[in-house]
Formats: structure tokens, sequence, C-alpha cells
């Protein structure tokens, strides 16, 4: 039955070829006008299930808080560079107001200036008290080195979170900036400005006001945005602008280097790389397919018109995609080169029957019969065969894989059906249209014929065995391979090689010990708030938690602090005036200075011992690192600069001491506000971070303190969180179910789609042992492209993954089409089946594995990984084909003949 419907349709297309073209070309206008609505998706949390409770959380705080997504400025260079870089982009980037909320870059001084200790914890406000309590120079470095031995003597618990210790980085940097202020005043005899101890108190009281490393060769600005991460559109938008910005900017500064990241930064790059991508793949995977092509068959007009027909199928999938699911991911973003490699082998199958039947039948429209009876079958059962594997992939619970599966099922039923209707009428055109221009002259059709196949299959007959025994061992051999592969979860690994958000996320961990890979969640109040993230501040894996209470501390804290912030104030208002430096009081100076020097030398041991890196570099640029040959301690210089003019440094730590006296305790006063802190104190650029624009949520935000994309980092970050709060979503919650969601469907999947393909192959051979022979390479062939990925040292990632289901679709056809010719020739020709069917067979593989080859030329390295493994199991499967069917059909079949001999024979 199908054999005489195929007959019909290539004689009727053989004489109405232009109705059909015409139909062909209409169709294709509507879809390509469709398929211009097609947008490309790089969210990940959209391909979780819709129902996923972590993906909803997800994307409902994304969109209450538009600004828990951000742009990562990174600067590089000199400190005093960098500061005035960021001066100069900070201005001109806030004039981009529909698309920026807030920048942060330095500590909002007004606010610290203005409620500072009742932000502090109790136990340090009963500290302050003791520092604060006498002002001039002598007691105030005595009370300093007091509070050092009592903070940190031998006490392993005074570093052990990372707010402690980004606490002692920040009072040690401001420390710094102290002694060599007094450093200066002593070198310059008393003719340094007063401004320069102005700035001394603000770094005391605050540290670096600016987002500095703590080497302070890098700097971090980070933008807010007013739209939602999900809005691609602006993320490209905003992301472009900015750079633009930067860039002009270090023409003034060429030698600061500042560049993006940040999740807004890094899916705007993946937005350009991968859409760049896509035309650069098509296009190659054309080009590449079609020289194939053109060499192989040498001839060109066919070939054209096979890419043709391609194209047309391709913009009619586009054109429904956009319909449902109306988008492109990662996962389906390629979907048109998968089809230029798998859908050029029906044009191939068809042309080769149809070159081969024109030397052979009376004219086009008996040889356009007999090629689609003789290929149309082998064309509709593969494809049919391909399209049901991957919509097979349709029942996924991961929303990715589900639509991955349907475009692709979608796409290669498509372009069979294209090839079958459409291919027909395009070659009866083009010899109609010759015969005209060659005025009845009758054509000459080339016919190319792979004679190494033939002798291959002479061979074969003759020794099958030897053949059988090649197959099993590679087969062993890439089965071992195959055991030892591994999987990396690393999902920067997938991105193209050198993408700047990506380099500058690294100088992230590795500068400020943070990533832009943050958990989230939002609580019902500030108290709420408060108490997740005091919960999470205890957790070894959280590198810092960002909370509103950090502004607005719970009231039940504020009115436990207050009564130390009263205390504080009264001895602040208390001292009238401060106590002379004096040559008497020099020695004191001194000996404070060297008694510093060795806590400082204390706390650095004691950081070096709990691995708090920061600490240590800290505390060893103020005291010099002992291992180092030339290394001097800023203390002991000045200790030794004191002690060379002891008069000279009363009269200039004097000075000093006027200078900063009335300034620090002004600000200290200020900052010891015992007012209580409302959320209407809070500027506004902080509360929109941290409270919905409802006003009813307040988000607590939690950062890595390493890199998740480690296996046993991710599971036991994410185990932290859903102790501190199960309702917490975010970057590594949605990665972690991301990645098991894959591997669970991944192998349902596969499984559910080997039984569908052998159940078609049972269908349509109705023999068991024939839909057994075809699955034998399948089975083979992929197996043989796990252990050739292993072999090549490679590994498998989130999307090359989704190569192990899809070959079992695509690799099935090269056994689907061999044992069909058997049928039609019979089980004794393996070399006419081979040299006729086997020559398409490889022609297909080829072209395949050129169509996904180009992939491998691309920029994104998610695509160069799957376009390898893809081109392996094409590969693979070819190999397996010709290795395993002819030598088991051969030997099959002389046992067969041995069982016939072994009954006639005569007794």
């Amino acid at each position: 039955m199908k054999q005489k419907l195929l007959r019909r349709w290539g004689r009727f297309a053989a004489r109405h070829p232009w109705w059909i073209i015409g139909v062909l070309l209409a169709l294709t206008v509507v879809c390509a006008g469709l398929a211009s609505n097609l947008k490309l998706n790089m969210r990940y949390a959209d391909m979780l299930p819709s129902d996923d409770p972590k993906a909803q959380e997800f994307d409902r705080i994304l969109t209450e808080f538009k600004t828990a997504s951000s742009t990562i400025i990174v600067v590089q260079g000199e400190e005093g560079a960098m500061k005035r870089f960021v001066e100069r982009i900070v201005p001109r980037i806030r004039e981009l107001d529909t698309l920026v909320a807030g920048i942060d870059y330095r500590v909002d001084r007004e606010f610290l200036g203005n409620h500072g200790f009742m932000l502090a914890e109790a136990d340090d406000l009963d500290q302050s008290v003791g520092m604060f309590k006498d002002l001039s120079l002598v007691p105030f470095l005595t009370q300093l080195n007091d509070d050092f031995e009592q903070e940190y003597s031998g006490d392993q618990e005074a570093l052990s979170t990372r707010v402690k210790e980004e606490g002692a980085v920040r009072a040690l940097d401001g420390l710094e900036y102290w002694l060599r202020t007094m450093d200066r005043y002593v070198a310059e005899s008393g003719a340094t400005p007063a401004a320069v101890a102005d700035t001394a108190v603000d770094r005391l009281l605050f540290g670096d006001p600016y987002f500095i490393s703590h080497d302070k060769r890098a700097m971090i600005v980070t933008v807010r945005p007013t739209f939602s991460a999900m809005d691609i559109d602006k993320c490209v938008l905003s992301t472009r602008l900015i750079r633009e910005y930067i860039a002009e900017a270090q023409q003034e500064f060429p030698d600061v280097h500042a560049g993006l990241t940040g999740t807004i930064a890094i899916q705007a790059d993946e937005q350009y790389h991968v859409g760049k991508d896509i035309g650069i793949g098509v296009a190659v995977a054309l080009l590449l397919v079609l020289a194939l092509f053109i060499l192989t068959f040498r001839m060109w007009a066919s070939p054209i018109l096979a890419a043709l027909n391609l194209l047309i199928g391709i913009v009619i999938t586009a054109g429904v995609a956009s319909i449902y699911p109306g988008r492109l991911t990662p996962f389906t973003a390629m979907f048109a080169v998968i089809l230029v490699g798998l859908g050029i082998d029906y044009a191939i199958h068809i042309i080769s029957l149809y070159t081969e039947r024109r030397q052979i039948d009376p004219d086009a429209a008996t040889a356009m019969e007999e090629a689609l009876a003789r290929s149309g079958s082998g064309v509709i059962t593969g494809a049919l065969t391909t399209a049901i594997a991957f919509a097979a992939l349709a029942v996924s619970s991961t929303l990715g894989i589900r639509e991955m599966g349907i475009v692709l099922g979608l796409g290669i039923f498509t372009t069979m059906v294209v090839t079958v209707v459409g291919l027909p009428a395009f070659l009866s055109a083009r010899e109609r249209v010759l015969v005209k221009l060659k005025r009845g002259k009758p054509l000459k059709h080339r016919h190319v014929e792979f004679s190494f196949l033939s002798g291959y299959g002479r061979t074969v007959v003759r020794r099958p065995w030897v053949f059988l025994v090649i197959a099993l061992v590679l087969t062993g051999f890439f089965v071992y391979q195959a055991s030892k592969a591994k999987f990396d979860p690393n999902m920067m690994n997938m991105e193209p090689e050198g993408m700047e958000s990506v380099v500058l996320y690294d100088t992230l961990e590795n500068a400020f010990e943070f990533t832009p890979d943050f958990a989230m969640v939002a609580a019902n109040s500030i108290e709420e708030s408060y108490a997740i993230a005091e919960s999470a501040k205890a957790m070894p894996s959280f590198s810092m938690v960002e909370n509103i209470g950090d502004f607005v501390p719970p009231r039940e804290k504020q009115l436990e602090r207050q009564p130390a912030v009263r205390r504080l104030r009264e001895e602040l208002a208390a001292q009238r005036r401060s106590e002379p430096v004096t040559r008497a009081s020099i020695g004191t100076v001194v000996r404070e200075l060297e008694r510093l020097d060795a806590n400082i030398y204390e706390l650095a041991q004691l950081a070096y011992t709990g691995g708090q890196d920061r600490v240590d570099a800290k505390a060893k640029s103020i005291i010099g690192d002992p291992e180092a040959e030339e290394a001097q301690s800023v203390v002991l210089a000045l200790a030794d600069r004191i002690k060379a003019d002891p008069g000279l440094a009363a009269r200039t730590l004097g000075r000093f001491q006027q200078h900063y006296w009335p300034k620090l305790r002004a600000r200290a006063m200020a900052m010891a506000n015992p007012e209580l802190i409302e959320l209407e104190d809070v500027p506004d650029d902080i509360r929109r971070r941290f409270v919905s624009e409802s006003g009813e949520d307040f988000l607590v935000t939690i950062y890595t303190k390493k890199m998740i994309w480690d296996f046993e980092v991710l599971r036991r970050f994410n185990k932290q969180l859903d102790l501190v709060d199960p309702k917490i979503t975010g970057t590594p919650p949605i990665m972690q179910r991301l990645m098991d969601s894959i591997a669970r469907d991944g192998v349902l999947a596969t499984i559910l789609t080997i039984l569908i393909v052998f159940g078609l192959l049972w269908l349509d051979f109705r023999s068991l042992r024939l839909a057994l022979l075809g699955m034998i390479p399948l089975i083979a062939g992929g197996i043989w492209m796990v252990g050739i990925l292993k072999t090549f040292g490679m590994m498998f990632t989130m999307l090359n993954v989704m190569g192990i289901p899809m070959i079992v679709g695509i690799g099935i056809d090269d056994g689907v089409h061999i044992v069909h010719r058997y049928r039609i020739e019979g089980f004794l020709k393996t070399p006419l089946v081979l040299a006729s069917t086997g020559k398409a067979v490889l022609l297909t593989s080829l072209t395949t594995i050129a169509g996904f080859g180009s992939l491998m030329i691309t920029s994104y390295r998610g695509f160069i990984s799957l376009g390898a493994l893809l081109s392996f199991g094409v590969g693979a499967c070819f190999l397996t084909t010709v290795l395993f069917l002819p030598s088991i059909i051969c030997i099959w079949h002389r046992r067969k003949q041995a069982r016939t001999d072994l009954w006639y024979r005569p007794r």
C-alpha cells in the first residue's frame, strides 16, 4: 500500500510540479511571517516544569524585586585611578533612569553617620563604649590594643563567619589609613592640612567607602535595574549602553580595565553569542552539506534544489514553533542546524535513487515512480522513527527537554514531508526547464557509484566472522571507556571561551570571595527576614547574607542596643577637650605602637590558621610579610620615626590630634543616635533592594562562599539553604533541580525512545527478527559514541547529554535503510545493497556529520560539545551498521543455507 501511494505521488509530482511548488512557497511565506515572532530565551529557570515551586518562587521574586538581579561592573587597576574612573562613569550611568533604579559603589556614609552604632551588635557596642571613652591619641591607642586583645587573642571564633571576617578586614583597612596618616604628619613636620585628618577619621569609622578588594586592585559597582531579569530585551539594551559608557570613559583612563558580569550581563552575552551562532551554524551547515553533496554527485542543480527544499521545511517548522512553544531555549536554539544535518538525508536517498533510475527508465515520470517506491518507504520509516523518538521526549517533566522533543520531532516530520512532497516536483520542474532550454535534446543524467562499497560487500560475504569479531572487540573497548565517562556540572564551561562576563565572574570569586549565583527568599516581615539572615550567617557554606535587617534591625534588637548607644553618646558628650600629646607621653605612644604590631601579627596568625586569607593578607599589608625579604611594618616604621625625634613627634602628633579630635567626636556622636530606626529612614536605593514594590515582602539574599559549579559544593550549599528555609530559591537551587531533572528524564526518555523505535521497526518490518537486527547498530553506535567522548577526553554537560536520547532517533536511520533495501533486493545481495543504499547511507552520515560539525565552529561551548557528541554518534552508527548488519546477515544466511543443505542432502 505504501509503495503504491508513493508511485502515484511520484507520477503526479512529475506531471504537475508547478502546482506543488506554488503551494509550498505560499505556505513558506506565511510561516516566515510567524517565525519572525520566535524569541530566544536562555533562562534555565524557564526549562523546569512550569509548576515547579522553586521556579515559581524564583520568577515571583524577580517580578516583585526587580533590583534582585543586577549588572556588576568590575574595575581593575591602580587604586586612585579606579576610584576616579568610577566617579566618572557613575553619573553617566545614572542618566539611564528608565533602565537603572540605583547604583551601589560605596558605603552610604550619611545613613551610617546618623545610625551607625544602632546597627552594631550589643556586644560590639559595649566594646565601642570603652574605645570611645577618651579620644585623645595616647588613651585611644591604649584602648585600641585592649580591644584587639579582648576580641582576637587566641579566639578562633572571632573570625568564624564572613560577616566577622569582613568586619575585621574593614577595621584593619581603616586602621592602616589612620597609621599612615600619623606617619605623614610626623614625616611632613606639621605641614599636613587638616583635611587629611578628616579623611582618616572617616576611614577609621567606616573603612574604605568604596567596594574595593582587600589588595586594592579591583572594585565593583553594582547597577540595579528598573526591570525584571526576565525581560531579555532590556537586559541586552542596558548591557550594551553601559558598555558604551565604559568604553568612552576608558579613553580617559587607559590604565584602568573595566567590564561587566552578573546575572543581567551574562544573560545578555549568552543572547548575543547564541543568536550569532544560530546564523553561523545554519550557514556553515548548509555550505558544508552542499559542498559535500555537489562533490559527491558531481552536479550542482539537484543539491541546490535539495537545500531549497530543506530551507522550506525549516521555515515551516519555525513558523509552527512560534505558536508552540513560542520560544527557543538552549536545547532548541540549534534546531535549524540539526535539521540541516538530518533533513538533507531524505533528499540524498531520493536523488541517489532518481539518478540511478534515470539511467534505466525511459522517462522522468517512471524514474520518479521507481525512485520514490524504492527509497520512499525507508525515508518515511526512518523519518517517522526519528520524529516519534524525538516526540517521545515530550513526556518529560522538564520543560526544556519537552520543548526540544516537540520542536525536533515536528522539524523532522516537516522536512520529511516537504522532501517527499516537494523534492520530486523541484527535480521534475528542473528537468522540464532544461529540456525546453535544450530544445528537446535528451538530458545527460550522471550517476555516481562508490565501487569501494561493493568491494567491501564482497569481502564481508567471504569473511563475515572477521568483521563481526572486529565489531565486537571495538564495542567491548568502548563499553569500558563509556563506563568511565563523567559529567561536568560547571555551567560556565558551556559559555564562549573568554566571554567577558564569565572571565569577570571568576574575578569576583577571587577578589571578593562571592559570585553572582545567589539564593533568595522573601520574608513577610522585617523580623522574619532578620531571623532568616541570622540563621543563614551561621552556615559554613555561605559567603555573605544581606537583608533589610542590616539597615532596620527588628524593634526588639534596637531596644536591646539603645541603652549602650545612649551611654556611648553620653561618654562622648562628656569629653570637652583632648589630653595634649607631650614629649613625656611619646614613650607610651611608641610602646602602644609596638604592642599594636604584635597584636596585628597575632591576628594574622589566627587568620592564617583559620583560612581567612583576606584578613591574613590585610594584616600583612600593615605589619609586613615575615616570609618576604624586604617586608616592612607600617606600625614599626612609624614607631622608629617617632623614636628618631621624640620632640618633633610630640608636636606633629599633637597637631594631628588637634585636627582629628573634634571631627572624630562629632561623627561618633552623630553615629550614637539612640532614636529607633524606621523603614522610612532608609535611603530609597537600599529600600528598593530589600522591600518589594507592594511593600509586603522583604528580600534576603544569600551568596555562596565558593563557586557552586561542583556537585559537592552545590549540594552542600542547597542542603544548608533548606535547613535555613525550604522556600529559598535562586540560581543554585534552580540549577540543581534542573540537573537532577535532566538526569532523571534523560534516562527515562532514552529508554522510552528505544522502546518506541523498536516498536515502530517491528510494526514496519512485521518481523521481530528484523526489528532486533535494525536495533543492533543503534545500540552499539550509542555505546561507541559515549566511549569516543571519553577517549577524546571530553565530558558530558547539561546540554550535550541530550545527545544520548537524540542519537536513538538519529542513528536508527542507517539500519532502517539497509534492512529495507535487503528486503527489496534479497538478503544475498550484500554487494548491491552496500553499493546502492550503502552509498546513500554513507553520504547521509557525512552530510549529517557536516551539519552537526558546524556547531563545533560556534563560540558557545555548549553547542560545540553537542556538535562533537552527535558527530561521534552519527559516525559510530554508520560504522556499526556496515560492520554488524552485513556480517550478521551473511552468517545468518550461511547457517540457514547449511541447514537447508543438510535437510536435502541425500541419505
